[in-house]
C-alpha cells in the first residue's frame, strides 16, 4: 500500500544534505507510487558526467552502464524536457507505442535488459545542460493517469526538498570556507546573532554592512533585524530569500541559513534576486507572460501593480497566474511563488 503525500513530503524534507537526498529519494518514491525500480538521474550533455542511483540497486554490467550513458538521450521523456523545459511527469507511453519503444537501441541495449518495460519520469529544476530526473519503472504494467497526477502533486514539494538539501550543502561549504580563511568564501556572507549583532563578515559582506544592510555599533540595520525576526516567527523557509532594497533601486537577495553557532544566522548574499529571471521561470515550463507575472508576485508585488508593470488588465494577469500555478502543480499564486523561489536555486560558494 502506498504512503500518503504528506508522509512523502515530510520524509523528503528530512534529508540533511544533497547526497542524502540523492541516495534516499528513490526509496521514498517507490513507497509513494509502487514500482519495480525508482532512480535518481543526473543527465548531462557530456556523457562522462551522466550517472544515477536507484532503489533497489540495478545490477548492471559495465557494458550496460556504458550503453545507458551513450544512448540516454533517446529517452523520449528526456528529449521532451530538453525541448520544452517542461519537467512535469510523463510516461514513455505518452510518446511511443510499445513496439516503437522496443525498437529503440536504448531499449535493446539497456532498458530491455533490466526489465524496464514501462517508465514514468519527471524533472527537478537544474542548471543547464544538466537535467535532474526521477524515474520509476515496471516490468508488467504501465503507470496509470492517477499515478502520474500523484507524482505531479508531489513534484513542487520535492523541488523545495531538493533545494533545502542544496542549501544545507551550501551552509556546510560556507562554514568550512569561513573556518579555513575568510577571504576564500566565493560570495558575500554575514553571520549575526538574533539581536542583529555581527559576529563575522567576509570583505564583501563588510562593504554591504557599510551600506544598505548595516546599522550602528557593528549591527544590522534595525529594519533588517526586524525582518529576520519576522521570518523566524513566521517559519519562513530558507528556500525563500529575503529581499532588501538598495540605494540603486535593485533588491539585494539574502538566503537566511542557520549559522555556525547556536542561535546565529548566516546571511548569504546572492546576485540578482537569486536568479529569479524570466528565462529561469520559463525553464519551469511557463510561458513568457506566465513567467513575467509570477516573477513580480514572487518579488512581492500584487494585483493591480503587476498589471500596471506588465501593461495588462488585472483579469489577464490573474489568468496568467492561475495558468502558472496549474502548470507548476500547485494551488494559487502564493504556492507558485514559493515553488519558483525554490526552483531557481542557490550558488554554492567556492571553497
Amino acid at each position: 500500500m502506498s504512503v500518503p503525500l504528506a508522509e512523502l513530503i515530510g520524509n523528503a524534507h528530512a534529508f540533511e544534505d544533497l547526497e542524502d537526498f540523492r541516495q534516499g529519494i528513490p526509496a521514498l518514491l517507490r513507497e509513494f507510487v509502487p514500482a519495480d525500480v525508482a532512480a535518481y538521474n543526473e543527465m548531462d550533455e557530456d556523457p562522462s558526467s551522466t550517472w544515477w542511483t536507484s532503489d533497489p540497486e540495478v545490477r548492471a554490467t559495465p557494458e550496460q552502464l556504458a550503453n545507458f550513458i551513450e544512448l540516454a538521450e533517446e529517452n523520449p521523456i528526456l528529449a521532451y524536457t530538453r525541448r520544452t523545459l517542461d519537467g512535469r511527469p510523463r510516461r514513455i507511453s505518452d510518446f511511443l507505442s510499445l513496439r516503437e519503444y522496443h525498437a529503440l537501441p536504448l531499449y535493446r541495449e539497456f532498458y530491455g535488459q533490466i526489465n524496464a518495460e514501462y517508465q514514468v519520469a519527471f524533472c527537478l529544476p537544474s542548471r543547464p545542460p544538466v537535467v535532474i530526473g526521477l524515474a520509476l519503472t515496471r516490468a508488467d504494467h504501465d503507470f496509470s493517469d492517477r499515478e502520474v497526477l500523484l507524482l505531479g502533486a508531489a513534484r513542487p514539494h520535492l523541488i523545495q526538498a531538493y533545494r533545502n538539501a542544496e542549501l544545507a550543502a551550501a551552509r556546510e561549504a560556507t562554514i568550512a570556507a569561513l573556518e579555513a580563511r575568510l577571504e576564500d568564501v566565493g560570495t558575500a556572507v554575514i553571520v549575526v546573532d538574533r539581536h542583529g549583532r555581527v559576529d563575522m563578515a567576509t570583505p564583501t559582506g563588510q562593504r554591504l554592512l557599510a551600506g544598505p544592510l548595516g546599522g550602528p555599533d557593528n549591527r544590522l540595520s534595525a529594519a533588517l533585524t526586524a525582518q529576520l525576526a519576522a521570518r523566524r516567527e513566521a517559519g519562513t523557509p530558507a528556500t525563500e530569500p529575503l529581499l532588501v532594497p538598495s540605494d540603486d533601486g535593485r533588491d539585494i537577495s539574502l538566503r537566511v541559513l542557520r549559522g555556525p553557532e547556536e542561535g546565529s544566522e548566516m546571511l548569504v548574499i546572492e546576485p540578482e534576486a537569486s536568479g529569479l529571471s524570466v528565462p529561469a521561470l520559463e525553464g519551469l515550463g511557463l510561458t513568457r507572460r506566465q513567467a513575467e507575472a509570477l516573477r513580480w508576485v514572487a518579488l512581492g508585488r500584487r494585483g493591480p501593480e503587476v498589471a500596471r508593470l506588465l501593461g495588462l488588465s488585472p483579469r489577464t494577469v490573474e489568468k496568467h497566474l492561475q495558468a502558472a500555478a496549474t502548470r507548476l502543480g500547485v494551488n494559487g499564486a502564493a504556492e507558485a511563488a514559493a515553488t519558483v523561489w525554490a526552483a531557481v536555486g542557490v550558488r554554492l560558494p567556492a571553497t
